[in-house]
């Protein structure tokens, strides 16, 4: 966007009339060398986005103190009150009416009267301009003020949005590890579900075969003291059946 666009944007961004009428003159005298194509361009493309049915009015960054208005109104009561004087005196001068002619004390009043219309107008214009440059330089300074907060601020918020990203990025990753070591102890749990229902089997099958084999060992005890009283009485009946055929 050229300097003289964003002048026109700026007159119609305020409603402070003095300030306003500062970025048309300042858009206008840099637009004395081109000629009316090039004008009308620059001011379409200023004006394109701008709409000019609003009847809100705009917010803007500058406003006349109580002090600039107040000096502004008291300059401009005395400049009506010595143009009313001034149409006074002139009315007398001219009246068909009056009965006396031009004197040098009439002159002299009506030039004072005009010097000073004239000094005071002077005085109003350039209040008014010191008013337009005060106000230019404060709505620039502000901007600036502006532009640096609002990039301040995007950089903080880019750095808590930075910093949400990675808490979110944290807290997934715990919530995975978190799943992953429940599903480690759910499979823990279950395994030594199973090797306790292995080991209770096992105990079982242990208690099982201690107990057939203490009833085999009882069967072979049994076994075996009938086996050595049959031995006992085969050896009696031997020695008896020897003893006999010796007899013989």
């Amino acid at each position: 966007m050229s300097m003289v666009q964003n002048l026109i944007k700026k007159a119609f961004a305020t409603n402070n009339a003095h300030e306003a009428a500062s970025f048309l003159a300042s858009a206008c005298n840099r637009m004395k060398l081109q000629n009316k194509e090039q004008i009308i361009r620059e001011v379409n493309n200023a004006l394109s986005n701008i709409n000019l049915d609003n009847k809100t009015s705009p917010r803007t960054l500058y406003q006349d103190s109580p002090e600039t208005l107040q000096r502004l109104q008291l300059a401009e009561t005395r400049a009506a009150s010595l143009l009313s004087q001034l149409r006074e005196e002139q009315q007398k001068h001219h009246s068909p009416q009056t009965l006396y002619c031009d004197t040098p004390e009439t002159i002299n009043r009506l030039r004072q009267c005009e010097n000073q219309i004239t000094e005071l107008k002077k005085a109003l214009n350039i209040s008014q301009e010191m008013h337009l440059k005060e106000s230019a330089l404060v709505r620039s300074v502000m901007q600036r003020e502006i532009d640096k907060l609002q990039s301040h601020f995007n950089r903080q918020k880019q750095t808590a949005q930075l910093k949400a990203n990675l808490h979110h990025q944290e807290k997934a990753e715990s919530l995975q590890r978190l799943a992953a070591a429940d599903t480690l102890i759910k499979t823990q749990h279950e395994a030594r579900l199973r090797a306790e229902a292995e080991v209770t089997i096992l105990s079982e099958k242990l208690q099982q075969l201690q107990s057939e084999h203490l009833s085999s060992f009882e069967r072979h005890a049994s076994l075996h003291a009938q086996l050595t009283k049959t031995l006992d009485e085969l050896s009696v009946s031997r020695n008896i059946l020897s003893s006999h055929l010796e007899q013989w």
